[in-house]
């Protein structure tokens, strides 16, 4: 019967949350997505007039509780009287916008009028406290660091930014007894040794280096089990956890020694969502479930084993784009390889060549022995318009750059256009050189991938790029 609690558990949580009950599905979700924020990047003016109308909510405490190192305003918002405190916080990293989205759309289902009968069901059990964008300088500059140009989730100790004495401050007058911790990962992750990406990954973070189990561990445990059991179907398995080596520095590991029960979300891609709106869902259908489930406790009765047996991420176990079974070479120095891409800090690279049976590609194409062909250079010596027409008959007579005057170039195509590279294409592929070459066969040129982008050339089609 043991083995059985956790499926009894799904069908009582269903059955408690509204969220998850709606027959419409993604149509449900939809009713509380909040507009405007399906965008790689979310700075503090994106959500300041959301801030603005929540203000008017008699339900909710908004309030302004420190100033980030160049004085951006860093908000609390909280709801519920209840004697178990939760905390919830996003964007420490600047350029992790996801669960700042899901965030609001939380606080939209949790306002919205219908369900005024499932909020009274939690609010004098729980008491809510979300800061949405903890960073708002690195938000700006969409990148991970403050102002400062620190790592604030490195400053736990130290706390010589003024967004981690923020956060340490109100985690020590608020005393929540769980905590999420709420980030984005890199793109690369896989789900153990599968073909999945790892669209949402989660931790228990350990409290030592020992990284002993305590009660409060065990219940942050036990609570992922159960959350992990309840997204896992709606993204199809896209999840796994993160090793929980102990990293003295870090806020989920310092609030795990201060005994809060501390549960990081991180939220990663997924095939065709370049925007992580999969993820941007699971996280509010899982942020949904843990209130439901902390109200009821029924996580309790979960057994640790469900969280250990979540299966973790695999680093670098996807690329950009994959292309396998690539002829190079000529005459006795010819060889078959595999080609793998990335974008990565501004520019798309080939990052590996060889045997690359241990990658998966976001976008995986086999070249079933096409030629690796350096591209040419096309000279701009007088006015080019570039339409797509123009650049597929450039592209089939092996031209797959410009150089030159570059205001000579009218570009009026879709594809991404090489100018004036750095670093041009090699005669055979090799890693950090340009992602830029053509694929071809008997019959002439095949694909061209053109700074990441792999075209059709015989097709006329973009099959997909380096994100």
């Amino acid at each position: 019967m043991a083995r059985r609690l956790p499926a009894l558990l799904s069908v009582f949580l269903i059955l408690f949350s509204p969220f998850l009950l709606a027959a419409d599905g993604d149509d449900a979700y939809l009713k509380y997505q909040v507009p405007g924020l399906d965008k790689p990047a979310i700075r503090q003016a994106d959500i300041l007039p959301l801030v603005q109308a929540l203000q008017n909510s008699e339900l909710l405490r908004v309030e302004e509780i420190a100033h980030s190192y160049e004085g951006r305003p860093i908000i609390s918002v909280g709801i519920g009287n209840g004697a178990t405190r939760v905390m919830m916080w996003s964007q420490m990293h600047g350029d992790e916008p996801t669960a700042t989205a899901a965030l609001f759309d939380l606080l939209a289902y949790i306002t919205a009028p219908e369900q005024a009968e499932w909020r009274e069901g939690w609010m004098d059990e729980l008491t809510l406290m979300m800061v949405p964008m903890l960073n708002p300088d690195g938000a700006e500059r969409n990148t991970r660091h403050n102002a400062q140009s620190f790592d604030v989730n490195r400053d736990a100790k130290a706390l010589q930014s003024p967004e981690g004495r923020a956060l340490m401050a109100l985690a020590k007058s608020f005393k929540p007894d769980f905590g999420f911790n709420l980030h984005d990962q890199n793109r690369h992750y896989g789900v153990g040794h599968t073909d999945k990406m790892a669209t949402i990954s989660v931790l228990a973070p350990a409290y030592n280096e020992a990284r002993e189990v305590n009660d409060s561990r065990a219940r942050a445990m036990k609570l992922i089990g159960l959350l992990v059991q309840e997204v896992a179907p709606s993204i199809d398995g896209h999840i796994a956890k993160y090793d929980d080596t102990y990293a003295w520095r870090a806020f989920g590991d310092t609030f795990s020694e201060m005994g809060i029960s501390t549960i990081l979300i991180e939220s990663g891609a997924h095939p065709n969502d370049p925007n992580r709106q999969v993820a941007r869902r699971a996280n509010v259908e899982m942020l949904v479930t843990a209130i439901d489930s902390i109200t009821s406790r029924s996580y309790e009765p979960v057994a640790v084993a469900a969280y250990e047996q979540i299966p973790l991420n695999r680093d670098d176990a996807f690329v950009d784009v994959k292309i396998a079974n690539v002829r190079a070479g000529a005459g006795d120095n010819a060889y078959r390889t595999d080609i793998a891409i990335n974008h990565r800090y501004g520019s798309v690279k080939v990052v590996d060549v060889g045997d690359l049976s241990n990658l998966y590609g976001a976008l995986s194409l086999d070249a079933d022995g096409a030629r690796y062909q350096p591209a040419k250079p096309y000279q701009l010596e007088k006015a080019l318009e570039l339409t797509d027409q123009r650049y597929l008959e450039l592209l089939r007579d092996g031209y797959g750059y410009f150089v030159g005057d570059t205001e000579l170039l009218v570009k009026e195509t879709r594809w991404p256009v090489v100018v004036n590279p750095g670093n041009p294409p090699g005669e055979r592929p090799a890693r950090r050189q340009s992602a830029t070459f053509l694929l071809s066969d008997d019959t002439g040129v095949r694909l061209a991938v053109l700074d990441g982008a792999v075209v059709d050339v015989r097709g006329g089609n973009l099959l997909g790029l380096a994100l």
